[in-house]
């Protein structure tokens, strides 16, 4: 293969940093895209009454994190509205639902920070509660469930991450995903300036299956 020229090596630059670029708005677009989707549809069955249902959905919703948004942040709070809503009416295996969802889906999208940190020790709590109750039964004595519920206060705590295997998968997926995107820009086409179908058709199927490697990982983290 020929030597690229200078100005033709900065042309290829700025043309794969332009389609990367392009790629990560469109990559962005379909997580807030599901987000707002999976929020809409929680909505619908919390207003029908389906609750474990609204719940699937909102933490979904949560799990399609982005910075700043405003769709994850009323996920998380009508999670704990449905759990002290249930807890109102007696309804305790469904408030504990509610609160280990809020838990576990903030864990789920962490990075080297956990977004809403702070409604996690209030999730804790509630659920420790609860979960002593459920175990001392519907005469608790006092002792007995302070003592459980401290129990479970500890064991919560206990850091919290997500799934190692599939956050591995999440980066082999994203990493192969761009790495494939690139060789498709450099290999479509040929010395003599042709598309190169084969190259082309190999490269595509890399990227498809790259990208939904990231999508299993993040739905699975």
């Amino acid at each position: 293969m020929m030597l690229l020229r200078r100005p033709d090596i900065v042309r290829q630059a700025v043309i794969i940093v332009c389609i990367l670029l392009f790629v990560a708005i469109l990559l962005l677009l379909k997580i807030v895209y599901s987000a707002r989707q999976e929020f809409v549809y929680g909505e619908q069955a919390f207003t029908r009454g389906e609750y474990a249902v609204a719940i699937t959905h909102y933490e979904r919703a949560i799990k399609w994190y982005t910075p700043f948004s405003k769709t994850v942040q009323l996920a998380v709070e009508r999670l704990w509205q449905l759990g002290t809503e249930a807890e109102a009416r007696g309804n305790s295996p469904l408030a504990l639902e509610a609160y280990q969802s809020l838990r576990s889906s903030l864990y789920a999208v962490q990075s080297f920070y956990i977004p809403y940190q702070s409604w996690i020790p209030k999730s804790e709590e509630r659920i420790a509660t609860l979960l002593a109750k459920t175990k001392v039964g519907t005469e608790p004595q006092e002792d007995k469930l302070a003592q459980d519920t401290a129990r479970f206060a500890i064991q919560l705590q206990r850091h919290v991450g997500p799934h190692l295997g599939w956050s591995i998968l999440v980066e082999i997926g994203f990493l192969g995903w761009v790495g494939a995107t690139v060789g498709l820009i450099w290999y479509v086409v040929d010395e003599a300036g042709n598309f190169a179908r084969r190259q082309g058709l190999l490269w595509g199927s890399l990227i498809a299956a790259f990208f939904a490697l990231w999508l299993i990982g993040m739905r699975l983290t």
